[in-house]
């Protein structure tokens, strides 16, 4: 009995260990995505799938930023637990000065967006609360939208920690 008290708090302390320690999100190296000439490296939590849709395959009136912005002539998406990554081949090129009004459009109803430049070209974030078409979800939504040349570039992060969103968001490099 005196012989299994100590072994007793030693898995007690393990557990107690687990419980109270951070738990870690790892992300995978950087693989390439993306349709030839808009092709991009990103970390995704585990390995993506992707969907690439033609412009005749799809209602362009079902993605919300075409309603005041350029068409889109093409788009793909790749998700992978709690990341997504949509590259949208716009139909024209966006005059100077719409670019800010249209890279809003592609993030998540927000007040607060951030203009920013990404790898020298104009870019927006922007956080949101997580929510889905059946209701609200837990934690946060970050988002990162990139505009190079004619193409959208959106990655959207629901993770608990800020740290794994800001290293998805690091990995992110244009192909050539």
């Amino acid at each position: 009995r005196i012989a299994r008290t100590p072994a007793l708090l030693l898995a007690f302390g393990v557990l107690l260990a687990g419980c109270s320690s951070p738990s870690t999100v790892s992300i995978l190296a950087p693989t390439v995505h993306g349709p030839p000439g808009h092709q991009f490296a990103l970390s995704f939590l585990k390995a993506p799938s992707g969907l690439k849709v033609q412009a005749d395959e799809f209602d362009p009136a079902d993605l919300a930023p075409t309603k005041n912005g350029p068409g889109i002539h093409m788009f793909s998406r790749w998700t992978s637990r709690n990341v997504d990554a949509f590259v949208y081949e716009l139909a024209d090129a966006v005059p100077r000065t719409r670019v800010n009004p249209v890279l809003r459009s592609f993030l998540p109803p927000s007040q607060d967006a951030h203009m920013i430049t990404w790898q020298g070209f104009p870019a927006a974030t922007d956080a949101v609360p997580c929510s889905t078409q059946a209701g609200s979800c837990s934690g946060v939504v970050y988002a990162l939208v990139v505009l190079k040349n004619s193409t959208i570039y959106e990655i959207m992060v629901n993770e608990p920690t800020n740290s794994v969103t800001q290293a998805v968001f690091n990995s992110f490099r244009f192909i050539k």
